[in-house]
């Protein structure tokens, strides 16, 4: 089993799998690349799919350009990480893998155990990762490293949900104008909640044997899927929605 050995991002089982094997971990932690001024912009762009983000927050694609080749390095995966309920922590990670790259989210379970796959955005994507109570929940869990919009625009990319509220626009424009969005703001969060990109149809999530589950035909977060019923268990409590609306 590997590890990424630099500080805080250890991910069990993560790069287990890949032939022919690392020799070293190509997993950084992404606080530094987070803490540029272009980075909301260029995530909102690369991994989001909004075209409107770089005018949203005064860049163009060309001052995008240093940040973009940081995020994307084959020799180096930025790692964004939020704890979530419990000892559990969200990773983003920058999978940069020649010829396979994406963007996987995966659930580092704090227990020792191997991650547990939650989407992966690409050409063949899986996901989406949670439904839209789970976000809310998640963005406003307490965190010292994050502010809540800065929770919710990291999950936001992977999240998918039929059901969601009229009032989610509203809340992901306030996310985008706090750090620093413009007058396109609603533009951004209009195509960051209604990109088809990856998820080609609108999900609908149902509770089944006490987990959420996504009835799409693309979900790790399924019944059937690869993962355990522990898992599933495990991946609805660590997002910990208060109340989930659901039936």
């Amino acid at each position: 089993m590997i590890f990424c050995k630099d500080v805080d991002v250890i991910i069990p089982g993560y790069l287990d799998g890949y032939e022919p094997p690392f020799l070293r971990s190509p997993l950084i932690d992404g606080s530094q690349v987070m803490a540029d001024a272009l980075f909301w912009p260029a995530f909102l762009y690369t991994v989001g799919g909004s075209v409107s983000a770089p005018n949203a927050f005064g860049a163009d694609l060309a001052d995008l350009d240093e940040l973009t080749a940081t995020l994307l390095n084959p020799d180096s995966w930025p790692v964004f990480s939020l704890a979530l309920a419990g000892r559990s922590r969200l990773r983003v990670i920058m999978r940069n893998f020649p010829g396979d790259g994406g963007v996987d989210y995966v659930l580092d379970p704090g227990n020792g155990g191997d991650s547990i796959p939650l989407a992966a955005m690409e050409g063949h994507f899986r996901g989406p990762a949670l439904a839209w109570p789970e976000l809310v929940a998640a963005a406003h869990q307490p965190d010292q490293g994050h502010t809540v919009a800065e929770r919710m625009l990291l999950l936001l990319p992977a999240c998918a949900d039929r059901d969601r509220p009229r009032t989610a626009i509203d809340l992901v424009m306030a996310a985008l104008t706090s750090l620093g969005a413009g007058s396109h703001a609603r533009q951004v969060g209009v195509e960051l909640l209604n990109s088809r990109r990856y998820w080609t149809q609108a999900c609908q999530w149902a509770t089944a044997d006490g987990v959420l589950v996504c009835l799409g035909s693309h979900a790790y977060r399924s019944l059937g899927s690869e993962l355990s019923p522990s898992d599933l268990l495990l991946i609805t409590e660590a997002f910990a929605a208060l109340d989930s609306g659901r039936p």
